[in-house]
């Protein structure tokens, strides 16, 4: 579900606070006598008020030691000038998942070396870190859990797509990938969801800054993958970027042009996940979807924004077949950068996370919908200021958000938490 994110620096080295609790909040007038009636303030709402979670283990290879100086010594014996204090390495919290034991279970990545990592936390508020291997340009960007309780990541790791399994979050199998081309090409996963009779993924094969050819992949068990057979004309210049099972079918969505230019969106149809119907609606032109998710008053709802991540946008479809984009509207607009990354259903509503970005640093956002064409935006506070959110799940009567804290200078991984616990 996220871009790889460049080699990052930064200057936040304070430990996050932790989140307020969800008891009802009450605050004094100054100078009013201990036996006034306190003023009741509104609790928090779902979607629309976020606390951070009090702890999220760091990589020690990444976050030992913030750098001393302002200065970054190169190889060929010159320096530039850099950020001072800024941590030598960073951690991206890539996509998040509830197992079936009610256990939260995240993936990303780190630096130095770009190696693969986890996180498992049994109440959203404490999140150890967990070893998913050591090998280096390895990037689980995405995950999903099975009926059987089975927890499948994807990825890539060099120019092949990867896989992982393991049933409790902590212990992780790699597994190769098996795939169409020669190996000559990059090809990645981007996306997976369990489907009845085992797994599903998305992704790609192109190079890593020109065009790309979307790709799918089938599993019984989140180890041995085959890919789905080719189709020139319905996977031409596109990437899977999200698959939800609606119905009796399967709805994907994804993005057109190659990496360093999108110019819009693209979805696809299927009954069983090897034929795929493509859908070229004048609603996705212009856009960047994202994320998708089958809605709670029917169909499906994809989040994103548009090309430029000028203005964050979603659509709704009943089938796949037809999309209608949300009108534009103040809530999703901003001065700066604005996109939705990712999207949840909490009960019948649907919950969208994302940033914003002003001149410099971003601040996390989100917003909440009964309809996938109106958007509430959360109220901003201090718990958000430069955080980006990447995903978010429904988890117990909240949800869960993950990403990175600190940009543009740290990327030190976190969690936001809805209604604060």
């Amino acid at each position: 579900m996220l871009a790889l994110v460049g080699v990052l620096a930064g200057c936040g080295t304070q430990s996050p606070t932790p989140a307020p609790t969800l008891s009802p909040r009450t605050s004094q007038s100054p100078g009013a006598s201990p036996s006034a009636s306190p003023v009741a303030l509104p609790s928090p709402v779902l979607g629309l008020d976020w606390g951070r979670a009090a702890s999220v283990e760091r990589p020690e290879e990444a976050f030992a030691q913030p750098s001393p100086g302002a200065s970054i010594p190169f190889s060929l014996g010159i320096t530039r000038s850099g950020h001072p204090l800024h941590f030598p390495g960073q951690a991206i919290m890539a996509d998040v998942a509830s197992a079936p034991s009610r256990e939260l279970v995240s993936v990303g990545y780190v630096y130095p070396g770009w190696h693969p990592a986890a996180w498992t936390s049994v109440d959203g508020r404490a999140w150890e870190l967990q070893e998913m291997g050591t090998t280096e340009f390895t990037f689980p960007v995405a995950l999903t859990t099975g009926p059987d309780g089975t927890i499948v990541a994807v990825g890539r790791s060099g120019s092949a797509p990867i896989a992982w399994t393991s049933q409790d979050g902590r212990s992780w199998q790699p597994h190769g990938v098996a795939i169409l081309g020669d190996g000559k090409v990059a090809e990645r996963m981007t996306t997976v969801v369990a489907v009845p009779g085992g797994y599903l993924a998305g992704g790609s094969v192109g190079p890593e800054l020109l065009d790309r050819h979307a790709r799918f992949w089938r599993s019984t068990d989140g180890a041995t993958w085959t890919p789905v057979d080719d189709d020139p004309e319905a996977f031409e210049n596109a990437e899977v970027r999200a698959i939800a099972v609606h119905g009796d079918g399967l709805v994907a969505i994804g993005t057109v042009g190659d990496a360093q230019a999108i110019t819009g969106s693209v979805a696809w149809v299927s009954d069983d996940g090897d034929q795929w119907t493509r859908v070229d609606d004048n609603a996705l032109d212009g856009g960047r979807a994202v994320a998708l998710a089958e809605a709670p008053f029917g169909g499906v709802v994809a989040v994103g924004s548009d090309a430029t991540e000028d203005e964050a946008f979603a659509w709704v479809s009943e089938d796949g077949r037809s999309w209608t984009r949300a009108p534009s509207e103040p809530s999703r607009q901003y001065h700066g950068k604005v996109r939705m990354t990712d999207v949840a259903v909490v009960g019948e509503e649907l919950v969208g996370v994302g940033n914003y970005v002003g001149l410099q640093r971003g601040t996390a956002i989100s917003w909440v919908s009964r309809d996938g064409l109106h958007w509430e935006q959360a109220r901003s506070a201090p718990v958000q200021e430069q955080v980006e959110l990447y995903a978010v799940v429904h988890s117990g009567s909240g949800i869960v958000a993950v990403g990175s804290f600190g940009a543009p200078d740290d990327y030190i991984p976190v969690v936001l938490l809805s209604p604060a616990r």
